[in-house]
């Protein structure tokens, strides 16, 4: 009988040791919902805008979007093409939105299909933007703006994977950069 009783203590013992990493895991299995595109409202196929303003001023106001939510700017570069009009290419770093025990609820608010990784546990949330700022020959200024959203999960698969977003980031630069430029704005984001 007591054998019994020291087998079944250390066959639990066991079972917790073996099973603990899927009971601390970020998984929320329960919870998902599958969302639909009303669920998206900023979701759009691209973000652009055409402005009634010179490229200088744009082009610092794009750049100076980007240094607000104090995010690094890997690489900023302009030329000029051969009708004389001017092209801007703005990368940003990956700049970390979510980092701690919140990371899976902000990369859940800001994703559409975030990957699933039973067990996972994310470190962070990262987004990097890439901003084109184009003179046009009516003398106005396109600006397209694209977004990468990422994270890196540490206990699965300790690598960083990219997915889909769902607008929101990609949306407020381009109303920061409006804001930037003395233009109507719906700023929503609070740094």
């Amino acid at each position: 009988m007591k054998n019994f009783f020291t087998n079944s203590i250390l066959i639990s013992f066991f079972c917790i040791i073996l099973f603990a990493p899927s009971l601390i895991a970020q998984d929320d299995w329960r919870g998902s919902t599958i969302e639909t595109k009303d669920n998206f409202p900023y979701l759009k196929e691209k973000y652009e805008m055409t402005l009634d303003q010179t490229f200088d001023t744009v082009w610092e106001a794009a750049k100076k979007s980007i240094e607000e939510i104090n995010c690094s700017i890997i690489t900023a570069n302009t030329r000029q093409d051969d009708e004389g009009l001017y092209r801007g290419t703005i990368q940003s770093d990956f700049c970390i939105f979510a980092v701690g025990d919140t990371t899976l609820q902000n990369m859940r608010y800001y994703s559409i299909d975030l990957p699933f990784i039973r067990g996972g546990v994310w470190a962070n949330g990262r987004m990097q933007y890439k901003i084109i700022v184009r003179e046009t020959q009516d003398n106005k200024v396109y600006v397209l703006l694209t977004g990468e959203i990422s994270g890196m999960e540490s206990h699965v698969t300790s690598k960083v994977h990219f997915w889909k977003s769902n607008g929101f980031k990609e949306s407020m630069m381009i109303e920061r950069i409006k804001m930037n430029l003395g233009l109507p704005h719906e700023l929503k984001e609070k740094l």
